[in-house]
Protein backbone atom coordinates (compact mmCIF):
# COMPACT_ATOMS: atom_id res chain seq x y z
CA UNK A 1 0.00 0.00 0.00
CA UNK A 2 1.31 3.44 -0.96
CA UNK A 3 0.45 4.95 2.44
CA UNK A 4 2.71 2.46 4.17
CA UNK A 5 5.51 3.12 1.69
CA UNK A 6 5.19 6.85 2.34
CA UNK A 7 5.31 6.35 6.11
CA UNK A 8 8.33 4.05 5.74
CA UNK A 9 10.09 6.69 3.65
CA UNK A 10 9.42 9.34 6.30
CA UNK A 11 10.59 7.08 9.07
CA UNK A 12 13.87 6.55 7.22
CA UNK A 13 14.29 10.32 6.90
CA UNK A 14 14.23 11.11 10.62
CA UNK A 15 12.53 8.80 13.14
CA UNK A 16 12.86 11.39 15.93
CA UNK A 17 11.19 14.18 13.97
CA UNK A 18 8.40 11.89 12.71
CA UNK A 19 7.63 10.76 16.27
CA UNK A 20 7.69 14.36 17.53
CA UNK A 21 5.44 15.53 14.70
CA UNK A 22 2.99 12.69 15.37
CA UNK A 23 2.88 13.39 19.14
CA UNK A 24 2.32 17.10 18.57
CA UNK A 25 -0.46 16.34 16.08
CA UNK A 26 -2.24 13.97 18.50
CA UNK A 27 -2.00 16.44 21.39
CA UNK A 28 -3.42 19.17 19.15
CA UNK A 29 -6.33 16.88 18.29
CA UNK A 30 -7.59 16.56 21.88
CA UNK A 31 -7.57 20.32 22.54
CA UNK A 32 -11.00 21.06 20.90
CA UNK A 33 -12.82 18.51 23.10
CA UNK A 34 -11.20 19.95 26.23
CA UNK A 35 -12.12 23.46 25.10
CA UNK A 36 -15.76 22.49 24.53
CA UNK A 37 -16.04 20.88 27.95
CA UNK A 38 -14.38 23.82 29.70
CA UNK A 39 -16.45 26.36 27.74
CA UNK A 40 -19.68 24.61 28.74
CA UNK A 41 -18.51 24.49 32.38
CA UNK A 42 -17.47 28.16 32.37
CA UNK A 43 -20.75 29.42 30.87
CA UNK A 44 -22.84 27.23 33.17
CA UNK A 45 -20.83 28.43 36.21
CA UNK A 46 -21.30 32.07 35.18
CA UNK A 47 -25.06 31.55 34.82
CA UNK A 48 -25.20 29.89 38.24
CA UNK A 49 -23.06 32.64 39.79
CA UNK A 50 -25.49 35.24 38.41
CA UNK A 51 -28.28 33.24 40.03
CA UNK A 52 -26.42 33.45 43.36
CA UNK A 53 -25.35 29.82 43.68
CA UNK A 54 -22.54 29.37 46.20
CA UNK A 55 -19.09 28.45 44.80
CA UNK A 56 -20.15 29.08 41.22
CA UNK A 57 -17.91 32.16 40.90
CA UNK A 58 -14.82 30.14 41.83
CA UNK A 59 -15.81 27.38 39.39
CA UNK A 60 -16.16 29.94 36.58
CA UNK A 61 -12.71 31.41 37.30
CA UNK A 62 -11.09 27.98 37.42
CA UNK A 63 -12.66 27.09 34.07
CA UNK A 64 -11.54 30.44 32.64
CA UNK A 65 -7.92 29.98 33.74
CA UNK A 66 -7.97 26.43 32.37
CA UNK A 67 -9.16 27.78 29.01
CA UNK A 68 -6.32 30.33 29.03
CA UNK A 69 -3.78 27.56 29.72
CA UNK A 70 -5.30 25.42 27.00
CA UNK A 71 -5.03 28.28 24.49
CA UNK A 72 -1.35 28.77 25.37
CA UNK A 73 -0.72 25.05 24.99
CA UNK A 74 -2.47 25.08 21.63
CA UNK A 75 -0.27 27.99 20.50
CA UNK A 76 2.94 26.21 21.56
CA UNK A 77 1.84 22.98 19.85
CA UNK A 78 1.10 24.95 16.68
CA UNK A 79 4.58 26.50 16.70
CA UNK A 80 6.22 23.10 17.19
CA UNK A 81 4.13 21.59 14.42
CA UNK A 82 5.03 24.40 12.01
CA UNK A 83 8.75 24.02 12.78
CA UNK A 84 8.74 20.24 12.34
CA UNK A 85 6.63 20.61 9.22
CA UNK A 86 9.26 22.88 7.62
CA UNK A 87 12.14 20.54 8.48
CA UNK A 88 10.42 17.41 7.21
CA UNK A 89 9.25 19.10 4.01
CA UNK A 90 12.75 20.35 3.15
CA UNK A 91 14.34 17.00 3.98
CA UNK A 92 11.79 15.08 1.95
CA UNK A 93 12.12 17.31 -1.12
CA UNK A 94 15.87 16.77 -1.09
CA UNK A 95 15.55 13.01 -0.56
CA UNK A 96 12.92 12.40 -3.25
CA UNK A 97 14.86 14.50 -5.78
CA UNK A 98 17.96 12.46 -5.02
CA UNK A 99 16.04 9.18 -5.34
CA UNK A 100 14.59 10.15 -8.71
CA UNK A 101 17.99 11.22 -10.06
CA UNK A 102 19.68 8.07 -8.80
CA UNK A 103 16.92 5.88 -10.24
CA UNK A 104 17.27 7.63 -13.59
CA UNK A 105 20.96 6.69 -13.72
CA UNK A 106 20.16 3.03 -13.08
CA UNK A 107 17.74 2.55 -15.98
CA UNK A 108 18.69 1.20 -19.39
CA UNK A 109 18.83 3.24 -22.58
CA UNK A 110 15.89 1.23 -23.90
CA UNK A 111 13.63 2.77 -21.25
CA UNK A 112 14.55 6.26 -22.44
CA UNK A 113 14.05 5.47 -26.11
CA UNK A 114 10.65 3.74 -25.74
CA UNK A 115 7.69 6.18 -25.94
CA UNK A 116 5.48 4.37 -23.40
CA UNK A 117 8.31 3.94 -20.92
CA UNK A 118 9.27 7.57 -21.37
CA UNK A 119 5.70 8.64 -20.59
CA UNK A 120 6.01 6.72 -17.32
CA UNK A 121 9.25 8.55 -16.60
CA UNK A 122 7.63 11.92 -17.25
CA UNK A 123 4.68 11.13 -14.95
CA UNK A 124 7.18 10.29 -12.23
CA UNK A 125 9.23 13.43 -12.81
CA UNK A 126 6.08 15.54 -12.42
CA UNK A 127 5.77 14.14 -8.89
CA UNK A 128 9.50 14.27 -8.12
CA UNK A 129 9.49 17.52 -6.13
CA UNK A 130 8.36 15.60 -3.06
CA UNK A 131 5.33 17.85 -2.59
CA UNK A 132 2.71 15.18 -3.17
CA UNK A 133 4.49 12.63 -0.97
CA UNK A 134 4.56 15.20 1.79
CA UNK A 135 0.87 15.91 1.25
CA UNK A 136 0.10 12.21 1.72
CA UNK A 137 2.11 12.16 4.95
CA UNK A 138 0.49 15.30 6.38
CA UNK A 139 -2.96 14.24 5.18
CA UNK A 140 -2.55 10.92 6.96
CA UNK A 141 -1.68 12.71 10.20
CA UNK A 142 -4.42 15.26 9.56
CA UNK A 143 -6.94 12.45 9.12
CA UNK A 144 -5.77 10.86 12.39
CA UNK A 145 -5.90 14.24 14.13
CA UNK A 146 -9.41 14.98 12.86
CA UNK A 147 -10.52 11.47 13.82
CA UNK A 148 -9.24 11.94 17.37
CA UNK A 149 -10.99 15.32 17.54
CA UNK A 150 -14.19 13.74 16.26
CA UNK A 151 -14.03 10.91 18.78
CA UNK A 152 -13.31 13.14 21.76
CA UNK A 153 -15.80 15.89 20.85
CA UNK A 154 -18.43 13.33 19.85
CA UNK A 155 -18.03 11.66 23.23
CA UNK A 156 -19.10 14.97 24.82
CA UNK A 157 -21.97 15.45 22.38
CA UNK A 158 -23.24 11.87 22.60
CA UNK A 159 -23.37 12.21 26.36
CA UNK A 160 -25.72 15.16 25.85
CA UNK A 161 -27.78 14.05 22.81
CA UNK A 162 -26.69 11.18 20.52
CA UNK A 163 -29.12 12.07 17.72
CA UNK A 164 -27.79 15.61 17.35
CA UNK A 165 -24.23 14.25 17.30
CA UNK A 166 -25.11 11.70 14.62
CA UNK A 167 -26.74 14.27 12.30
CA UNK A 168 -23.74 16.60 12.63
CA UNK A 169 -21.29 13.77 11.93
CA UNK A 170 -23.08 12.65 8.76
CA UNK A 171 -23.84 16.09 7.32
CA UNK A 172 -20.59 16.50 5.28
CA UNK A 173 -20.85 13.03 3.67
CA UNK A 174 -22.72 13.96 0.42
CA UNK A 175 -20.23 16.68 -0.51
CA UNK A 176 -17.23 14.45 0.14
CA UNK A 177 -18.56 11.57 -1.98
CA UNK A 178 -19.02 14.00 -4.88
CA UNK A 179 -15.47 15.30 -4.39
CA UNK A 180 -13.98 11.77 -4.49
CA UNK A 181 -15.86 10.81 -7.66
CA UNK A 182 -14.68 13.89 -9.55
CA UNK A 183 -11.13 13.52 -8.19
CA UNK A 184 -10.90 10.06 -9.76
CA UNK A 185 -12.23 11.42 -13.04
CA UNK A 186 -9.62 14.22 -13.01
CA UNK A 187 -6.85 11.67 -12.45
CA UNK A 188 -7.99 9.56 -15.42
CA UNK A 189 -8.01 12.64 -17.66
CA UNK A 190 -4.53 13.74 -16.55
CA UNK A 191 -3.13 10.22 -16.92
CA UNK A 192 -4.37 9.92 -20.50
CA UNK A 193 -2.93 13.25 -21.57
CA UNK A 194 0.69 12.53 -20.49
CA UNK A 195 2.03 12.21 -24.03
CA UNK A 196 0.24 15.37 -25.18
CA UNK A 197 1.51 17.30 -22.16
CA UNK A 198 5.05 16.16 -23.00
CA UNK A 199 4.50 17.54 -26.49
CA UNK A 200 3.40 20.86 -25.00
CA UNK A 201 6.57 21.04 -22.91
CA UNK A 202 8.54 20.37 -26.09
CA UNK A 203 6.91 23.33 -27.86
CA UNK A 204 7.84 25.52 -24.89
CA UNK A 205 11.40 24.18 -25.00
CA UNK A 206 11.76 24.99 -28.71
CA UNK A 207 10.68 28.60 -28.22
CA UNK A 208 12.60 29.35 -25.01
CA UNK A 209 16.10 27.82 -25.30
CA UNK A 210 19.29 28.96 -26.98
CA UNK A 211 19.73 25.52 -28.55
CA UNK A 212 16.79 26.07 -30.93
CA UNK A 213 16.57 29.88 -31.05
CA UNK A 214 18.48 30.43 -34.29
CA UNK A 215 16.42 28.08 -36.45
CA UNK A 216 13.11 29.05 -34.87
CA UNK A 217 13.86 32.72 -35.53
CA UNK A 218 15.32 32.37 -39.02
CA UNK A 219 12.72 29.90 -40.27
CA UNK A 220 10.00 31.98 -38.55
CA UNK A 221 8.67 28.98 -36.67
CA UNK A 222 7.73 30.84 -33.49
CA UNK A 223 4.08 31.50 -34.39
CA UNK A 224 3.68 27.92 -35.60
CA UNK A 225 4.88 26.40 -32.30
CA UNK A 226 2.91 28.91 -30.23
CA UNK A 227 -0.20 28.02 -32.24
CA UNK A 228 0.36 24.28 -31.66
CA UNK A 229 0.81 24.98 -27.95
CA UNK A 230 -2.33 27.11 -27.78
CA UNK A 231 -4.47 24.53 -29.59
CA UNK A 232 -3.37 21.77 -27.21
CA UNK A 233 -3.89 23.94 -24.13
CA UNK A 234 -7.32 25.04 -25.32
CA UNK A 235 -8.26 21.37 -25.75
CA UNK A 236 -7.16 20.76 -22.15
CA UNK A 237 -9.14 23.80 -21.03
CA UNK A 238 -12.38 22.66 -22.68
CA UNK A 239 -12.17 19.24 -21.02
CA UNK A 240 -11.24 20.70 -17.64
CA UNK A 241 -13.97 23.36 -17.87
CA UNK A 242 -16.61 20.72 -18.56
CA UNK A 243 -15.44 18.68 -15.58
CA UNK A 244 -15.32 21.74 -13.31
CA UNK A 245 -18.85 22.76 -14.38
CA UNK A 246 -20.30 19.36 -13.53
CA UNK A 247 -18.37 19.20 -10.26
CA UNK A 248 -19.60 22.66 -9.20
CA UNK A 249 -23.22 21.89 -10.06
CA UNK A 250 -23.42 18.48 -8.40
CA UNK A 251 -21.20 19.51 -5.50
CA UNK A 252 -23.31 22.62 -4.93
CA UNK A 253 -26.54 20.63 -4.74
CA UNK A 254 -25.06 18.09 -2.34
CA UNK A 255 -23.51 20.92 -0.33
CA UNK A 256 -27.00 22.36 0.28
CA UNK A 257 -27.97 19.04 1.86
CA UNK A 258 -24.99 19.29 4.18
CA UNK A 259 -25.89 22.86 5.17
CA UNK A 260 -29.52 21.94 5.83
CA UNK A 261 -28.48 18.97 7.98
CA UNK A 262 -26.07 21.00 10.12
CA UNK A 263 -28.54 23.88 10.42
CA UNK A 264 -31.27 21.49 11.54
CA UNK A 265 -28.90 20.03 14.14
CA UNK A 266 -28.14 23.52 15.45
CA UNK A 267 -31.83 24.41 15.83
CA UNK A 268 -32.46 21.08 17.52
CA UNK A 269 -29.58 21.78 19.94
CA UNK A 270 -31.04 25.19 20.84
CA UNK A 271 -34.44 23.64 21.51
CA UNK A 272 -32.98 20.82 23.61
CA UNK A 273 -30.91 23.22 25.71
CA UNK A 274 -33.86 25.49 26.40
CA UNK A 275 -35.97 22.51 27.39
CA UNK A 276 -33.33 21.27 29.86
CA UNK A 277 -32.37 24.71 31.15
CA UNK A 278 -28.66 23.95 30.59
CA UNK A 279 -27.32 27.31 29.37
CA UNK A 280 -23.71 26.09 29.50
CA UNK A 281 -24.61 23.05 27.48
CA UNK A 282 -26.06 25.32 24.79
CA UNK A 283 -22.70 27.14 24.53
CA UNK A 284 -20.98 23.77 24.32
CA UNK A 285 -23.43 22.61 21.65
CA UNK A 286 -22.83 25.68 19.49
CA UNK A 287 -19.05 25.33 19.76
CA UNK A 288 -19.19 21.57 19.28
CA UNK A 289 -21.38 21.85 16.18
CA UNK A 290 -18.76 24.01 14.49
CA UNK A 291 -15.87 21.86 15.70
CA UNK A 292 -17.43 18.53 14.74
CA UNK A 293 -18.56 19.77 11.36
CA UNK A 294 -15.12 21.15 10.60
CA UNK A 295 -13.42 17.97 11.81
CA UNK A 296 -15.84 15.62 10.04
CA UNK A 297 -15.61 17.60 6.85
CA UNK A 298 -11.82 17.80 7.22
CA UNK A 299 -11.56 14.06 7.84
CA UNK A 300 -13.65 13.09 4.84
CA UNK A 301 -12.02 15.65 2.57
CA UNK A 302 -8.64 14.48 3.87
CA UNK A 303 -9.51 10.93 2.89
CA UNK A 304 -10.62 12.20 -0.52
CA UNK A 305 -7.35 14.11 -0.85
CA UNK A 306 -5.41 11.01 0.16
CA UNK A 307 -7.27 9.07 -2.49
CA UNK A 308 -6.39 11.67 -5.14
CA UNK A 309 -2.75 12.03 -4.12
CA UNK A 310 -2.15 8.30 -3.87
CA UNK A 311 -3.51 7.91 -7.40
CA UNK A 312 -0.92 10.39 -8.69
CA UNK A 313 1.76 9.17 -6.30
CA UNK A 314 1.38 5.71 -7.80
CA UNK A 315 3.20 7.12 -10.84
CA UNK A 316 6.25 7.91 -8.72
CA UNK A 317 6.35 4.54 -6.99
CA UNK A 318 5.77 2.82 -10.35
CA UNK A 319 8.88 4.66 -11.54
CA UNK A 320 10.82 3.56 -8.46
CA UNK A 321 9.69 0.01 -9.22
CA UNK A 322 11.03 -0.02 -12.78
CA UNK A 323 13.63 -2.75 -13.34
CA UNK A 324 17.18 -1.52 -12.97
CA UNK A 325 20.09 -2.48 -15.16
CA UNK A 326 18.52 -5.41 -16.95
CA UNK A 327 21.78 -5.67 -18.87
CA UNK A 328 24.02 -7.68 -16.56
CA UNK A 329 27.75 -8.18 -16.66
CA UNK A 330 30.11 -10.84 -15.39
CA UNK A 331 32.99 -10.65 -12.96
CA UNK A 332 35.98 -10.61 -15.31
CA UNK A 333 38.07 -7.40 -15.06
CA UNK A 334 38.56 -5.46 -18.27
CA UNK A 335 42.12 -5.56 -19.67
CA UNK A 336 44.26 -2.46 -19.28
CA UNK A 337 45.31 -2.87 -22.91
CA UNK A 338 43.82 -5.11 -25.57
CA UNK A 339 46.04 -7.92 -26.86
CA UNK A 340 43.81 -9.42 -29.57
CA UNK A 341 41.14 -6.84 -30.29
CA UNK A 342 37.37 -6.67 -30.79
CA UNK A 343 35.29 -9.05 -32.89
CA UNK A 344 31.65 -8.93 -33.98
CA UNK A 345 30.68 -12.46 -34.95
CA UNK A 346 27.34 -12.84 -36.83
CA UNK A 347 25.77 -10.10 -34.68
CA UNK A 348 22.11 -9.31 -35.27
CA UNK A 349 19.98 -6.70 -33.55
CA UNK A 350 16.36 -5.61 -33.56
CA UNK A 351 15.19 -2.69 -31.43
CA UNK A 352 12.61 -3.75 -28.81
CA UNK A 353 9.05 -3.41 -30.05
CA UNK A 354 10.03 -3.58 -33.73
CA UNK A 355 10.54 -6.35 -36.29
CA UNK A 356 13.11 -4.59 -38.47
CA UNK A 357 16.64 -5.97 -38.40
CA UNK A 358 19.06 -3.11 -37.81
CA UNK A 359 22.08 -5.41 -37.88
CA UNK A 360 21.91 -8.63 -39.86
CA UNK A 361 24.62 -11.21 -39.01
CA UNK A 362 27.30 -8.53 -38.99
CA UNK A 363 30.88 -9.80 -38.65
CA UNK A 364 34.15 -7.88 -38.49
CA UNK A 365 37.37 -7.56 -36.45
CA UNK A 366 39.18 -4.56 -34.96
CA UNK A 367 42.77 -5.68 -34.24
CA UNK A 368 44.28 -4.47 -30.98
CA UNK A 369 46.11 -1.16 -31.23
CA UNK A 370 44.64 -0.29 -34.62
CA UNK A 371 42.29 2.44 -35.77
CA UNK A 372 39.30 1.14 -37.71
CA UNK A 373 36.82 3.43 -39.45
CA UNK A 374 33.18 2.48 -39.92
CA UNK A 375 31.42 4.15 -42.84
CA UNK A 376 28.04 3.83 -44.48
CA UNK A 377 24.96 5.79 -45.36
CA UNK A 378 22.50 7.02 -42.73
CA UNK A 379 20.51 4.17 -41.23
CA UNK A 380 23.14 1.57 -42.07
CA UNK A 381 23.49 0.65 -38.38
CA UNK A 382 26.75 2.43 -37.48
CA UNK A 383 25.58 3.98 -34.20
CA UNK A 384 23.88 0.72 -33.24
CA UNK A 385 27.29 -0.96 -33.41
CA UNK A 386 28.53 1.55 -30.82
CA UNK A 387 25.50 0.95 -28.57
CA UNK A 388 26.12 -2.79 -28.62
CA UNK A 389 29.86 -2.48 -28.07
CA UNK A 390 29.29 -0.24 -25.04
CA UNK A 391 26.45 -2.53 -23.88
CA UNK A 392 23.79 0.18 -23.86
CA UNK A 393 21.74 -2.48 -25.66
CA UNK A 394 21.98 -6.28 -25.85
CA UNK A 395 22.46 -7.94 -29.21
CA UNK A 396 19.62 -10.24 -30.27
CA UNK A 397 21.90 -12.71 -32.03
CA UNK A 398 25.51 -13.59 -32.58
CA UNK A 399 28.48 -12.83 -30.33
CA UNK A 400 30.73 -9.88 -29.45
CA UNK A 401 34.23 -10.74 -28.25
CA UNK A 402 36.88 -8.55 -26.66
CA UNK A 403 40.27 -10.26 -26.53
CA UNK A 404 38.49 -13.51 -27.46
CA UNK A 405 36.26 -13.24 -24.36
CA UNK A 406 32.46 -12.85 -24.73
CA UNK A 407 31.57 -9.28 -23.81
CA UNK A 408 28.98 -10.48 -21.26
CA UNK A 409 31.72 -11.97 -19.08
CA UNK A 410 33.27 -8.57 -18.33
CA UNK A 411 32.09 -6.56 -15.35
CA UNK A 412 29.66 -4.02 -16.85
CA UNK A 413 30.93 -0.98 -14.94
CA UNK A 414 34.52 -1.97 -15.71
CA UNK A 415 33.74 -2.35 -19.40
CA UNK A 416 32.03 1.03 -19.72
CA UNK A 417 34.68 2.74 -17.57
CA UNK A 418 37.36 1.53 -19.98
CA UNK A 419 35.76 2.92 -23.12
CA UNK A 420 36.30 6.51 -24.15
CA UNK A 421 33.15 7.27 -26.12
CA UNK A 422 31.89 10.47 -27.71
CA UNK A 423 28.59 10.48 -29.61
CA UNK A 424 27.57 12.94 -32.28
CA UNK A 425 24.91 14.30 -29.92
CA UNK A 426 27.41 14.79 -27.09
CA UNK A 427 26.44 16.87 -24.07
CA UNK A 428 27.48 20.48 -23.72
CA UNK A 429 27.83 20.67 -19.95
CA UNK A 430 26.97 24.11 -18.58
CA UNK A 431 29.90 24.07 -16.18
CA UNK A 432 33.62 24.89 -16.26
CA UNK A 433 35.96 23.93 -19.09
CA UNK A 434 37.89 21.83 -16.57
CA UNK A 435 34.78 19.81 -15.74
CA UNK A 436 33.74 19.51 -19.39
CA UNK A 437 37.03 17.77 -20.11
CA UNK A 438 37.57 16.20 -16.68
CA UNK A 439 34.23 14.42 -16.72
CA UNK A 440 35.97 11.90 -18.97
CA UNK A 441 37.65 10.62 -15.79
CA UNK A 442 35.80 12.43 -13.06
CA UNK A 443 38.06 11.38 -10.21
CA UNK A 444 41.01 13.05 -12.00
CA UNK A 445 39.32 16.29 -13.10
CA UNK A 446 41.43 18.35 -10.68
CA UNK A 447 44.63 17.00 -12.23
CA UNK A 448 45.41 20.04 -14.40
CA UNK A 449 48.30 18.34 -16.20
CA UNK A 450 46.14 15.41 -17.25
CA UNK A 451 43.32 17.72 -18.31
CA UNK A 452 45.77 19.76 -20.37
CA UNK A 453 47.11 16.64 -22.12
CA UNK A 454 43.56 15.59 -22.95
CA UNK A 455 42.82 19.07 -24.31
CA UNK A 456 45.91 18.84 -26.51
CA UNK A 457 44.84 15.41 -27.82
CA UNK A 458 41.37 16.70 -28.66
CA UNK A 459 42.61 19.88 -30.30
CA UNK A 460 41.08 22.13 -27.59
CA UNK A 461 44.32 23.83 -26.48
CA UNK A 462 43.66 27.02 -28.43
CA UNK A 463 40.04 27.04 -27.28
CA UNK A 464 41.17 26.95 -23.65
CA UNK A 465 43.86 29.59 -24.24
CA UNK A 466 41.20 31.94 -25.61
CA UNK A 467 38.96 31.68 -22.54
CA UNK A 468 39.10 34.49 -19.93
CA UNK A 469 39.79 32.14 -16.99
CA UNK A 470 41.27 29.20 -18.92
CA UNK A 471 40.09 25.89 -17.44
CA UNK A 472 38.03 27.64 -14.75
CA UNK A 473 35.86 29.49 -17.28
CA UNK A 474 32.15 28.67 -17.09
CA UNK A 475 30.96 27.43 -20.49
CA UNK A 476 27.52 28.04 -21.97
CA UNK A 477 25.03 30.83 -21.35
CA UNK A 478 22.69 29.30 -18.81
CA UNK A 479 24.58 30.54 -15.77
CA UNK A 480 26.28 33.74 -14.72
CA UNK A 481 29.59 34.64 -16.44
CA UNK A 482 29.10 31.81 -18.93
CA UNK A 483 31.18 31.86 -22.12
CA UNK A 484 29.53 30.40 -25.21
CA UNK A 485 31.57 28.37 -27.70
CA UNK A 486 31.05 27.66 -31.36
CA UNK A 487 29.85 24.23 -32.46
CA UNK A 488 33.34 23.24 -33.55
CA UNK A 489 34.86 24.41 -30.25
CA UNK A 490 32.33 22.41 -28.28
CA UNK A 491 33.20 19.39 -30.36
CA UNK A 492 36.90 19.73 -29.57
CA UNK A 493 36.05 19.97 -25.86
CA UNK A 494 33.96 16.77 -26.18
CA UNK A 495 36.79 14.97 -27.98
CA UNK A 496 39.17 16.02 -25.22
CA UNK A 497 36.74 14.49 -22.74
CA UNK A 498 37.07 11.15 -24.55
CA UNK A 499 40.87 11.35 -24.51
CA UNK A 500 40.80 12.31 -20.82
CA UNK A 501 39.64 8.79 -20.11
CA UNK A 502 42.89 7.14 -21.27
CA UNK A 503 40.81 4.09 -22.04
CA UNK A 504 42.09 1.00 -23.87
CA UNK A 505 39.15 1.39 -26.27
CA UNK A 506 38.25 4.71 -27.93
CA UNK A 507 34.97 5.01 -29.82
CA UNK A 508 34.14 8.19 -31.71
CA UNK A 509 30.67 8.27 -33.27
CA UNK A 510 30.81 11.05 -35.89
CA UNK A 511 32.55 13.35 -33.41
CA UNK A 512 33.77 15.92 -35.93
CA UNK A 513 30.58 16.83 -37.77
CA UNK A 514 30.71 20.50 -36.71
CA UNK A 515 34.35 21.21 -37.57
CA UNK A 516 36.04 21.84 -40.87
CA UNK A 517 37.88 19.19 -42.87
CA UNK A 518 41.33 20.54 -41.94
CA UNK A 519 40.58 20.40 -38.20
CA UNK A 520 39.06 16.94 -38.62
CA UNK A 521 42.19 15.66 -40.39
CA UNK A 522 44.31 17.12 -37.61
CA UNK A 523 42.26 15.35 -34.93
CA UNK A 524 42.35 12.03 -36.77
CA UNK A 525 46.08 12.45 -37.14
CA UNK A 526 46.36 12.79 -33.38
CA UNK A 527 44.13 9.77 -32.94
CA UNK A 528 46.48 7.71 -35.11
CA UNK A 529 49.43 8.98 -33.09
CA UNK A 530 47.96 7.74 -29.82
CA UNK A 531 46.41 4.62 -31.39
CA UNK A 532 49.26 2.44 -30.17
CA UNK A 533 47.89 3.02 -26.66
CA UNK A 534 44.26 2.29 -27.58
CA UNK A 535 42.11 0.30 -29.95
CA UNK A 536 39.98 2.79 -31.86
CA UNK A 537 36.65 2.65 -33.70
CA UNK A 538 35.74 5.79 -35.59
CA UNK A 539 32.53 6.62 -37.40
CA UNK A 540 33.05 9.59 -39.71
CA UNK A 541 31.07 11.39 -42.37
CA UNK A 542 34.07 12.62 -44.40
CA UNK A 543 35.74 9.88 -46.40
CA UNK A 544 38.70 12.13 -47.06
CA UNK A 545 39.80 11.80 -43.44
CA UNK A 546 38.99 8.15 -42.73
CA UNK A 547 41.64 7.16 -45.30
CA UNK A 548 44.24 7.32 -42.52
CA UNK A 549 42.56 4.45 -40.65
CA UNK A 550 44.34 1.09 -40.62
CA UNK A 551 41.19 -0.51 -41.96
CA UNK A 552 37.84 0.78 -43.23
CA UNK A 553 34.60 -1.14 -42.83
CA UNK A 554 31.67 -0.34 -45.12
CA UNK A 555 28.27 -1.46 -43.88
CA UNK A 556 24.93 -1.27 -45.61
CA UNK A 557 21.52 -2.39 -44.32
CA UNK A 558 23.19 -3.81 -41.22
CA UNK A 559 25.65 -6.02 -43.09
CA UNK A 560 29.37 -5.76 -43.81
CA UNK A 561 29.67 -4.90 -47.48
CA UNK A 562 33.38 -4.14 -47.93
CA UNK A 563 36.54 -3.88 -45.84
CA UNK A 564 40.13 -2.91 -46.46
CA UNK A 565 42.45 0.06 -46.55
CA UNK A 566 41.52 3.22 -48.41
CA UNK A 567 43.64 2.25 -51.39
CA UNK A 568 42.29 -1.32 -51.47
CA UNK A 569 38.69 -0.12 -51.42
CA UNK A 570 39.32 2.42 -54.19
CA UNK A 571 40.93 -0.29 -56.27
CA UNK A 572 37.94 -2.58 -55.68
CA UNK A 573 35.75 0.17 -57.20
CA UNK A 574 32.74 -0.73 -55.07
CA UNK A 575 30.37 1.22 -52.82
CA UNK A 576 33.17 2.93 -50.90
CA UNK A 577 34.85 4.11 -54.10
CA UNK A 578 31.55 5.44 -55.44
CA UNK A 579 30.71 7.32 -52.24
CA UNK A 580 34.26 8.65 -51.94
CA UNK A 581 34.26 9.94 -55.50
CA UNK A 582 30.83 11.55 -55.02
CA UNK A 583 32.08 13.36 -51.95
CA UNK A 584 35.33 14.34 -53.62
CA UNK A 585 33.48 15.77 -56.63
CA UNK A 586 31.32 17.76 -54.22
CA UNK A 587 34.40 19.31 -52.65
CA UNK A 588 35.84 20.15 -56.09
CA UNK A 589 32.58 21.75 -57.22
CA UNK A 590 32.42 23.76 -54.02
CA UNK A 591 36.04 24.89 -54.42
CA UNK A 592 35.37 25.90 -58.04
CA UNK A 593 32.35 28.00 -57.06
CA UNK A 594 34.47 29.88 -54.58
Amino acid sequence: MIWLRVMRLFWQLSPGRVVAYTVVSVLSAVVPAAQIGLTASAVQAVAEAIGGQAGAREDALRSGFALVGLSLAQHVLGMCQQYLDSLLRLELTMRVGEMVMRKGTLLDLQQYEDADAYDNLQRAFQESSGGRIYQVFTQLLEAVRELITLVTVSAVLFSWNPWIALVILLSPLPSVISHMVFTHKAFEIEYDRTAERRRIYYYQYLTTTDHSFKEVRLFQLGDYFVDLYSKAVRTFFRVDRSLARRQSLIGGVLGVLSVLASSGAMLWAIHASMASGQVGRLAGYLQAIGSIQVSAHGLLLGIAGLYKDTLFLGNLFTFFGLPERQIKGGTRPFPEKLRVGIEFRDVSFTYPGTDELVLDRLSFRIPAGQCVALVGQNGAGKTTVVKLLTRLYERTGGEILIDDVPIEEYDLDELQRNMGVIFQDFIRYETTARDNIGFGRIEARHDTERVARAAASGGAEQVIDGLPHAYDTMLGRHFEEGHQLSGGQWQKIALSRAFMRKAPVVVLDEPTAAIDAEAEAEIFGRLRTIAHEATSLVIAHRFSTVRIADKILVIQDGRLLEEGTHEELLTADGVYARLFNLQASGYLTEAGQR
